[in-house]
């Protein structure tokens, strides 16, 4: 077996696109962990980084043969990685702002009786995926959306990192999303 180690990047593309398994795997571990420094700078976040890194690789196998390397491989490598990071801080901020709006919907009241009982039956609903959440992310969850609290301060009061604060409170709000999304969209409908 020849030793890819040895060969160019160009080489490598060129095989990848053939679909060669062994270029692939080169080109990974040639690659992985400055992409994911890269990421990380970016992002602030291992898990997420960790995470992006793994499904961009992911990707350039599956689409192996359609890819077009229009500049060296590195290059184009370090641009997928930030075009992801970019694609992640916005989604993740939309996310925020989704369920800031929430929040604020709650604050603010619902005038007639139906809305105000589709609201009712919302937050039933959200208060029953909180107490179903694992210990940790309730106490997260509680501590930022009802005390207030920023990422900095819960860290401070539970003795954890301020990065597994914000991965805990990432991973809560994707749970609560997914749980909730067949009934948001309903009740976000009703209110228009």
């Amino acid at each position: 077996m020849p030793d890819y180690s040895k060969k160019t990047d160009a080489v490598l593309a060129s095989l990848l696109k053939r679909k060669d398994h062994a270029a692939f795997t080169e080109i990974y571990n040639r690659y992985w962990k400055v992409l994911f420094v890269h990421a990380f700078k970016i992002l602030k976040d291992q898990g997420v980084a960790s995470d992006m890194i793994q499904d961009m690789f992911a990707t350039l196998w599956n689409q192996a043969e359609r890819w077009q390397l229009e500049s060296t491989l590195k290059s184009y490598l370090y641009i997928a990685v930030r075009n992801q990071c970019l694609k992640t801080i916005a989604k993740s901020a939309r996310r925020e702002a989704f369920v800031t709006e929430l929040a604020s919907i709650s604050t603010e009241g619902i005038n007639t009786t139906d809305d105000e009982l589709n609201f009712r039956e919302f937050e039933r609903l959200l208060a029953q995926e909180i107490h179903e959440l694992p210990p940790r992310m309730q106490q997260v969850y509680i501590k930022s959306r009802e005390e207030g609290l920023t990422h900095k301060q819960i860290a401070e009061e539970m003795g954890i990192a301020e990065n597994s604060v914000k991965t805990t409170m990432h991973r809560t709000l994707n749970a609560l999303r997914t749980k909730l999304s067949p009934f948001l969209s309903l009740f976000l409908f009703l209110l228009k």
